[in-house]
């Protein structure tokens, strides 16, 4: 598993976890997050936090009257985003989970965008520190 933050490309988690029998990402995520003593908010069904990262209200940007970001945790298995709640995908050891803070891109009344990596544009309201 590897976890991907909203500032840096670099990993705040890399780990070799077995999976064992076939489980769902959610699962394996929370059992991971636990094991390895990482802070969390979220269920098996959906993470809101990891590493303590904005939810809910902090983390949107809203950038003009019609332009914001939606900020929130997305996965990949085996380089793929399955377009299915983390409970509903289900993996094997040889799986490569990945979990990288990203966003949705809201544009003159549409959503237009979901999960690009928000270490890309590395926004300020998360990464002044940096």
């Amino acid at each position: 598993m590897t976890i991907i933050g909203p500032c840096d490309e670099k990993p705040l988690f890399t780990g070799n976890l077995p999976i064992g029998s076939t489980m769902s990402v959610g699962a394996f995520s929370i059992k991971a997050f636990e094991q390895n003593n990482i802070e969390y908010k979220g269920t098996v069904a959906g993470v809101n936090s990891i590493f303590n990262t904005p939810m809910g209200l902090d983390a949107m940007e809203v950038l003009s009257d019609t332009e914001m970001r939606a900020h929130g945790w997305c996965y990949s298995v085996n380089g793929k985003s399955p377009e299915v709640f983390p409970d509903k995908f289900y993996i094997e050891d040889d799986a490569d989970v990945v979990w990288w803070f990203g966003y949705a891109l809201y544009l003159d009344g549409e959503w237009i965008t979901q999960c690009s990596p928000t270490h890309l544009i590395a926004p300020e309201q998360f990464c002044s520190a940096n």
